[in-house]
C-alpha cells in the first residue's frame, strides 16, 4: 500500500484513495435527500417536472462528497460543476445546494484557509448568473449558505488541531520527564558505582573487608538503579506497576550511600507536609547536586544538605567545600532548574565559594 502526504492538508497522511465510511454515508444521505425533495422544491417554485438529466446532476453533486476527506478539492470541483450545470439548465433552486454547503465545509476542514476562501468566492460567483433576485439577496444567501459553512469548517479544523497539539505536547512533556528521571537515576547510580569500584580496587589487597563492603555497595546501587530504570521503561510502555513514592524521608538514606562512596555529607531536613510530586522534585535536586559533588569535587571535600520552610517557600540548599571555580551548566543543572520551575519555583547555582545549589519552591496552599 502506497503512503503519501496530502498536498491539501499539510501533515495529513493519506492512504491511496481510501474513503471513510462517514463520507460514503454523507454522500448517500445527500443523494437520497436530493432525489426525494427536489420534486417538491420544483412544485413550490412553479417549475416544470424535472427530467432524468436533472436527477443525474443531483447524483453527481452528491457523489462528489465521497472524496471530501481524501481529495477535498475534487469534491468542491465536482459538486460545484454539477450545481452550476444544474442551474444553467434552468432547473429550480433546491436540495442540490446542500451538496454545495457540504463541499464548502469539507474544503474548510481538510484544506487551507486561503484555498477555502478562493473556492467559496468561486462558488458564489458560479451561482450569481442564475440568481433571479437582487444582488443584495444573493449576498445574504452567500453569507448563510457559503460563508457560515466555511467558518464552521475552519473552527472545527482549529479545534482538532488544538486537540492534536495538546496531545503531542503531553507526549513530549512525558518523554522529557522520563528522560530526566533516567538521567538522574542512572547518572547517580553510575557515579556511586564508579567511586565504590575505585575504593575496592585501592584496598583490594590490604583491606578485604573494606573491598567487600564496596562491592556490596556496588551490588545494591546497581540493583536499585536497574529497578528504577525498569520502572521508568514500564511507565513509557504504559504498564508501570505501583511503587513506593520517594519522599524527604529518603534523603538521609541517600546521604548514607554518598558517605559510603567517600563523600562526607551532613543533612538537615525539616518535617514539611508536601505532595508527592514536590517531595520527588526535592529528592532529585538533592540527589543530582550530591552526584555532581561526587563526580567533580577533589578528595576531602564535604557537602551539606539543608531542606527547610521559610515565608511560604521550601528552600533546598546543597553546598560543598570545594575550591571556587567556573562551571558549565549541563543536563544536570538544567534538569534541576526544570523541576523547580515546574512547581513555580526557581533554582540558582553559585560557584564563588565551593559550589552551592539553592532551590526555592512555593509551598502548596
Amino acid at each position: 500500500m502506497k503512503i503519501r502526504r496530502s498536498a491539501y492538508a499539510p501533515g495529513r497522511i493519506v492512504s491511496g484513495m481510501r474513503m471513510k465510511w462517514q463520507d460514503v454515508a454523507l454522500a448517500v444521505a445527500l443523494l437520497f435527500f436530493g432525489l426525494v425533495s427536489t420534486r417538491f422544491a420544483a412544485r413550490l417554485q412553479g417549475a416544470e417536472a424535472l427530467d432524468v438529466f436533472a436527477y443525474l446532476l443531483i447524483a453527481v453533486a452528491a457523489a462528489g462528497l465521497l472524496f471530501r476527506s481524501v481529495r477535498p478539492l475534487w469534491t468542491f470541483g465536482i459538486t460545484t460543476a454539477a450545481i452550476a450545470g444544474y442551474l444553467a439548465m434552468g432547473y429550480p433552486f433546491g436540495p442540490i445546494l446542500m451538496s454545495g454547503v457540504a463541499a464548502v465545509y469539507a474544503m474548510a476542514v481538510y484544506s487551507t484557509v486561503e484555498l477555502t476562501a478562493g473556492c467559496a468566492l468561486l462558488y458564489a460567483l458560479a451561482v450569481l448568473p442564475w440568481w433571479h433576485d437582487s444582488v443584495s439577496s444573493w449576498i445574504t444567501w452567500s453569507a448563510g449558505w457559503i460563508l457560515l459553512p466555511a467558518a464552521a469548517g475552519v473552527l472545527v479544523k482549529l479545534r482538532r488541531r488544538s486537540a492534536v497539539d495538546a496531545r503531542e505536547h503531553a507526549v513530549v512533556s512525558e518523554r522529557l520527564r522520563l528522560a530526566q528521571e533516567v538521567h538522574d537515576v542512572v547518572g547517580h547510580g553510575l557515579s556511586v558505582i564508579a567511586m565504590q569500584a575505585g575504593v575496592a580496587l585501592y584496598v583490594l589487597e590490604t583491606d578485604t573487608a573494606k573491598a567487600r563492603a564496596s562491592l556490596e555497595a556496588i551490588r545494591d546501587t546497581s540493583k536499585e538503579a536497574l529497578e528504577s530504570l525498569r520502572s521508568e521503561v514500564d511507565t513509557l510502555r504504559g504498564s508501570a506497576p505501583l511503587r513506593p513514592s520517594i519522599s524527604l524521608a529518603d534523603i538521609p538514606a541517600l546521604a548514607t550511600r554518598m558517605r559510603e562512596a567517600g563523600l562526607e555529607v551532613s543533612v538537615e531536613v525539616d518535617e514539611v507536609e508536601l505532595p508527592d510530586n514536590h517531595q520527588l522534585a526535592v529528592y532529585r535536586i538533592v540527589q543530582e547536586s550530591l552526584t555532581n559533588v561526587l563526580r567533580h569535587a577533589s578528595p576531602g571535600v564535604t557537602a551539606s544538605v539543608r531542606v527547610y520552610a521559610v515565608r511560604g517557600s521550601l528552600v533546598v540548599e546543597v553546598a560543598d567545600t570545594g575550591t571556587p571555580d567556573s562551571y558549565v551548566e549541563g543536563h544536570g543543572i538544567t534538569g534541576m532548574r526544570a523541576r523547580a520551575e515546574a512547581l513555580g519555583g526557581t533554582l540558582e547555582v553559585d560557584g564563588s565559594r565551593g559550589f552551592k545549589v539553592t532551590a526555592r519552591i512555593p509551598l502548596p496552599a
